[in-house]
């Protein structure tokens, strides 16, 4: 077994801690602090061909593979997770479309996004639930050589700045016939509601989406009539949660760095609270919790390169996103307690990285959903 990484994933690290700590770390908490959607940080890290890892050179991609996009969204979330979030979330759009899409579909949609040109999003959730894909009550009805759409989606990242949008909505009446579409921003009866007020990630445009006697011609079908759950589950499990776990990763370093840089500074009694044992044990156990996290991140990832798939990966999947999410959370908490009073103020950073964290358990499936997929594959 080799668990090193090869010279370009090394390179490809550098690269892009250098860039976040100096294109990334003078702004990220000013831009978190007023809630803006950086452009121009987008445009930056297209540039860097980090929208497009996963995507072949033939649709303007850097196909650099899974383990490198978890790489890449890990060293960008020590930084700035929302920008991490943006890089897990993008993807997903266009990994549906190239999974399944025409080619007319690829070309259309897939360079402008991966050159930072336009931005995607892609929207399952709705008020009903987001784990359940057969509660889904958003209407595609055939109508000629149209489709007319209503309802709704929510908790849609990137949805107040898209461009296009990859959607499933029901396609019979039967439960689990789903199908997904795209549509343009612009398109009548298609609209962007009200944009998420959350704990975390506070420059991200998190929204609702609403369609009302939305019409869009038959060629936005992507793939089959009826594949809708197929493709969206490949797209939550293959790139949103592996990139979560991505996310969860770099909030879990930052606590412990920040975390690790005040106990050696902090004074007690005269000696940095570094040499309190009780200090001392805490940061061991972040230290030895975020290793086991990066490695069964990493794993999935890895799986994905070398070809598994579906189910036989699931439960790889669920584990990595499961873990990566508490030990996020876990190391932020700690963080915030070494901290002491200070913890709580946004600028000693610790504060913020426990609210990005909580955010990582619900995205992509809670912990609890994680739990059921490693149990049901399991037997």
């Amino acid at each position: 077994m080799d668990f090193s990484l090869n010279q370009e994933q090394e390179i490809l690290r550098k690269t892009i801690r250098s860039f976040a700590e100096k294109e990334l770390a003078p702004k990220a908490s000013e831009i978190e602090d007023k809630g803006e959607f950086p452009r121009d940080i987008i445009e930056k890290m297209a540039n860097l061909g980090l929208i497009g890892i996963v995507i072949p050179e033939k649709y303007g991609g850097s196909p650099m593979g899974h383990l490198a996009r978890v790489i890449a969204i890990e060293e960008i979330s020590r930084v700035h997770p929302s920008m991490g979030l943006f890089l897990q979330a993008t993807p997903m759009g266009l990994w549906t479309i190239l999974r399944f899409g025409s080619d007319e579909q690829k070309l259309r949609y897939i360079p402008p996004v991966v050159k930072g040109e336009e931005i995607m999003c892609m929207a399952v959730t709705e008020p009903t639930g987001g784990s359940d894909l057969t509660a889904i009550r958003t209407v595609a009805r055939s109508d000629g050589n149209e489709y007319v759409i209503n309802g709704s989606k929510c908790f849609v990242t990137n949805g107040g700045v898209a461009d296009s949008c990859v959607f499933v909505a029901k396609t019979g009446h039967k439960s689990g016939n789903l199908s997904v579409f795209v549509v343009e921003k612009g398109t009548p009866g298609f609209k962007c509601g009200t944009r998420e007020k959350h704990m975390g990630f506070q420059s991200m445009e998190i929204t609702e989406l609403f369609f009302k006697d939305c019409r869009i011609p038959k060629e936005n079908l992507i793939g089959r009539e009826g594949d809708g759950l197929k493709a969206a589950l490949a797209s939550i499990s293959e790139i949103g949660r592996t990139g979560n776990a991505g996310v969860a990763l770099g909030i879990a370093e930052a606590a412990y760095e920040t975390a690790l840089q005040f106990a050696m500074e902090r004074q007690l009694y005269g000696n940095p609270i570094f040499q309190l044992q009780t200090i001392q044990f805490m940061l061991a156990d972040m230290d030895v919790e975020i290793e086991a996290a990066r490695w069964l991140a990493y794993y999935a990832a890895w799986l994905l390169d070398h070809g598994k798939a579906g189910r036989e990966i699931a439960k790889e999947i669920a584990r990595a996103k499961l873990y990566t999410a508490e030990v996020a959370r876990k190391t932020a908490v700690n963080a915030v307690q070494i901290h002491g009073a200070y913890g709580t103020l946004p600028e000693f950073k610790a504060i913020r990285f426990l609210l990005d964290s909580l955010e990582t358990i619900a995205a992509g499936g809670t912990s609890e959903i994680m739990r059921i997929i490693i149990a049901r594959n399991s037997q």
